[in-house]
């Protein structure tokens, strides 16, 4: 019996959107279809502190994440934007490119507080 392989592509912007904010949101190594998947930013969170470097470290921590995307063909292009914005706190701006120019953006802010 021959089978069918499902070679849809994910173009539709929701999509890509949310497959972003899970790689953010995802603990690199805590989901077990892909270890890989996911970013280190819990690391940060871990630390308990939010210093003058943490906004730098924060931008690369998001960029190693999405660059999978760019890698699978899904995007062209990431740009971040990360600025401290209080004791605990960082706000990040990501645009994505999609291959045919459109952009989409996630905008958010994080906690670097540890609270557990």
């Amino acid at each position: 019996m021959e089978q069918t392989v499902n070679t849809a592509r994910i173009e539709n912007c929701n999509d890509i959107r949310e497959l972003a904010r899970m790689s953010i949101g995802t603990d690199k190594g805590s989901w077990w279809a892909d270890l890989n998947f996911g970013s280190e930013i819990y690391l940060l969170k871990e630390s308990g502190k939010v210093d003058a470097k943490t906004a730098g470290t924060f931008k690369r921590m998001l960029q190693e994440c999405l660059a999978w995307l760019i890698e699978d063909g899904l995007i062209k292009k990431i740009n971040c934007i990360v600025e401290r914005t209080g004791k605990n706190e960082i706000s990040y701006n990501v645009e994505i490119v999609k291959p045919n120019d459109g952009n989409i953006f996630i905008k958010d802010i994080w906690n670097g507080v540890f609270k557990g």
